[in-house]
């Protein structure tokens, strides 16, 4: 997803979708500062052997520890193709990683709870709409793979 190619329309309602979920962490502050712990944290969260990572106000929990080869390759995946369905790329040698990797989160969740009121909130990484057609979910690329300025550009877009 690269927010500059989207319509105007989609671009709504991505912002839409991401605001939800900064209204469920609390606010836009809470929100940028749990991206920028993500951020800061010295080894990607994702590779968190108790699969846990824990931020100001809460936790995010997804139940297994993900290999760095699979955070590099979908870190490459997200900068380098600009295709929404992700088995549509080209490069062989991707492809394959890529079908790797949709096999290691096909059943995984990730659920953000807050510690001061137990409210949870979930979503899964790929939005899988067929066999032939996967997208990854927008939320889970900002939350763990955008960058602060791009990530800002999409909740002050008007």
């Amino acid at each position: 997803m690269r927010f500059n190619n989207l319509s105007y329309d989609d671009k709504l309602e991505l912002q839409k979708s991401l605001n939800s979920f900064v209204e469920f962490i609390g606010g836009k502050h809470k929100f940028l500062s749990m991206i920028e712990s993500i951020r800061e944290a010295s080894n990607h969260p994702l590779t968190n052997k108790t699969g846990k990572f824990h931020f100001s106000g809460g936790f995010i929990v997804w139940g297994k520890e993900i290999y760095k080869d699979k955070i590099i390759t979908l870190k490459n995946m997200i900068i380098s193709y600009t295709d929404d369905n992700l088995l549509e790329i080209e490069d062989n040698k991707l492809q394959k990683k890529i079908v790797n990797i949709i096999k290691t989160f096909a059943n995984i969740k990730f659920v953000v709870t807050l510690t001061k009121t137990k409210q949870t909130f979930e979503f899964e990484p790929f939005y899988i709409k067929s066999e032939t057609n996967i997208e990854i979910n927008p939320l889970f690329q900002i939350i763990f793979f955008d960058g602060i300025t791009s990530i800002k550009k999409i909740l002050d877009f008007k």
